[in-house]
């Protein structure tokens, strides 16, 4: 007999890494399609295995204008919030969550993972500020398999006017 040693991946990935922005305070402008783009610079690390994002905060508030959320905003559901890779791959984290009529306020605390039981779209205004786990609008997943290091690009827009807001603390892990 012939005995052949074949090399086999195991799969097992590495620790999370977390690539943070954490401020100055960027404003979402107001019924501006164009949005605010937020860059998120990642190294060192090769592929994407598993991504997840999350909105951070410090102390969870309704309150407009709070300085404490990851994401003020006043009527989250004028907001689309869209995640691009280094490599063009885009994934939309939600699109005007909880529907158009959500006249809720902030998310803090708020991770976005494939993994969750819920919706980030079924969320209702009743459940401000957003905390805990939700799917995104479409699959991270789609990241998988992609080149991790460079630039990633976190845009946010507000599709109607008076409502306002920022974003203060995210994190791509």
């Amino acid at each position: 007999p012939t005995v052949f040693s074949v090399p086999v991946q195991s799969g097992a990935s590495g620790t999370p890494t977390a690539f943070s922005f954490t401020g100055p305070r960027a404003a979402i402008p107001d019924n501006n399609a164009a949005g605010v783009n937020i860059a998120i610079p990642v190294s060192g690390i090769g592929s994407v295995a598993n991504a997840t994002f999350s909105i951070d905060g410090t102390t969870c508030s309704t309150a407009a204008g709070s300085t404490t959320v990851g994401l003020d905003h006043t009527w989250v559901g004028d907001l689309v919030a869209k995640l691009t890779s280094p490599g063009g791959v885009t994934v939309t984290l939600f699109s005007r969550p909880g529907g158009t009529s959500n006249s809720g306020n902030n998310f803090c605390n708020t991770v976005l993972t494939d993994a969750a039981g819920s919706s980030i779209q079924g969320i209702t205004s009743a459940g401000a500020p957003w905390t805990g786990s939700f799917a995104p609008a479409t699959p991270l997943s789609a990241f998988n398999g992609t080149a991790a290091d460079g630039t990633w690009t976190l845009n946010i827009t507000d599709l109607v006017s008076i409502d306002t807001g920022g974003v203060r603390a995210v994190t791509l892990n």
